[in-house]
């Protein structure tokens, strides 16, 4: 077995990788593993003789004794989250900069000093703290991570195995979500467009009544995400917002299945009436966004689907879509319960379950990863999905007209 550095070229210049050449069985077998951009050649001789030394002596070569807080703030924090997304970095740093946090707890002992027993001290101290098991579950699989990358770079002794393994956690508790009745819907729509607040009869109908859209995917919602025509209509979801310590960032959905086309049904009700409410007030609105912006030249609303409802119409963010509704429910609808914005998704799976939504369309529209499809079947599910879509507009009608009787 033999390690040695090779450079290669590739699309955005060239780049160091170290070759594991190796024998076996009178089979010549190569292991590449890419360096990161920017690595010099000096660093990759130097990674290449360290992977030698481990593949050699891995078990009984150890370096410097340090803390975990050493280790985390100068290797792991350095080095290994430069790849991952900007939303597991930050709560990698909220779970260890937080007051009470790993930090805290743990940062001064030496790496050889976290045993198992610690670990479940650490646990138990947060269990009584009252800290959600969730959340407890989130600090350990940090620490785990770290651990185990500590162990490969020689800073524990690797034969006495990870001390996160057999750490005892608390049970889950279960959070029910609270969902509105259609009744509730109809009379948060009906206030939404009397006192004229496009952003929250947007927000009722598309997360409510048309695919429980996530906080983030809503405003990452472009017009141009939304199809509506006299053949097709429906809403494209291919992007999210999400916040972080160093500012709001972009990315596509976390999954596959979050990425998904959600169908709005235009003829509802038999072949007279075109077009149900979904339809109808993203149509109405895509035309009145469409005026603003024409009509103001200050306008900074973009392309967005929710803006603000005064000039100049900036595009609304993950905390301001969040105190609209607040201050719609407390102010507009003092009579309905006030729930959280994602109750609104919540209240979209409880209607399409109480209209007989099959499972694959929930998922599919929902944008859960329960049940994958393939390619084959995405045209099929389409027209079921639409067809399930219809109902939850058949039922809406069906209340708003035993409301106007």
């Amino acid at each position: 077995m033999s390690f040695y550095v090779e450079k290669v070229k590739r699309k955005k210049g060239w780049r160091y990788r170290i070759v594991d050449d190796s024998t076996k069985g009178g089979v010549r077998k190569r292991k590449y593993n890419m360096l990161p951009e920017k690595t010099t050649k000096a660093q990759a001789e130097e990674i290449c003789h360290e992977m030698a030394l481990n593949a050699k002596y891995g078990n009984y070569i150890q370096k410097a004794p340090i803390t975990l807080g050493e280790y985390i703030e100068e290797k792991y924090f350095a080095k290994y989250t430069l790849y991952l997304s900007p939303t597991t970095v930050d709560g990698y740093r909220r779970m260890y900069f937080a007051q009470g946090g790993i930090k805290d707890v743990l940062g001064n002992l030496m790496l050889q000093e976290i045993t198992t027993e610690k670990l479940q001290d650490m646990v138990n101290q947060y269990d009584s703290a009252g800290i959600s098991p969730k959340t407890i579950r989130n600090r350990l699989s940090f620490v785990s991570n770290v651990l185990s990358q500590a162990m490969s770079d020689n800073y524990m002794k690797r034969q006495n195995g990870n001390p996160c393994t057999y750490v005892r956690l608390p049970k889950p508790r279960e959070i029910e979500g609270n969902a509105y009745t259609m009744e509730q819907v109809l009379l948060m729509l009906e206030r939404a467009r009397q006192t004229e607040n496009r952003a929250i009869e947007l927000l009722i109908v598309i997360c409510c009544l048309a695919g429980g859209l996530r906080r983030g995917e809503l405003i990452g919602l472009c017009w141009d995400d939304i199809v509506l025509t006299d053949t097709e209509a429906y809403i494209h979801v291919q992007r999210t917002v999400i916040q972080t310590s160093e500012g709001v960032a972009i990315k596509a959905p976390k999954t596959n299945s979050g990425k998904r086309i959600i169908p709005i049904p235009i003829s509802v009700g038999g072949p007279v009436a075109v077009g149900g409410i979904v339809y109808q007030t993203l149509v109405r609105a895509r035309k009145e966004h469409l005026k603003l912006r024409l009509a103001n030249p200050d306008f900074e609303g973009e392309n967005k689907v929710f803006i603000l409802n005064r000039t100049p119409y900036t595009p609304l963010t993950l905390q301001g879509i969040y105190g609209a509704f607040k201050r719609f429910m407390k102010k507009t609808c003092p009579d309905l319960p006030c729930y959280r914005l994602h109750d609104l998704r919540h209240t979209f799976f409880t209607l399409c379950s109480n209209v007989g939504f099959s499972e694959l369309s929930i998922i599919g529209t929902g944008g859960h990863s329960t049940i994958q499809s393939t390619r084959r079947y995405q045209h099929p599910q389409l027209m079921k999905m639409l067809a399930d879509m219809e109902k939850l507009e058949n039922a809406f009608e069906e209340v708003r007209k035993a409301s106007n009787d």
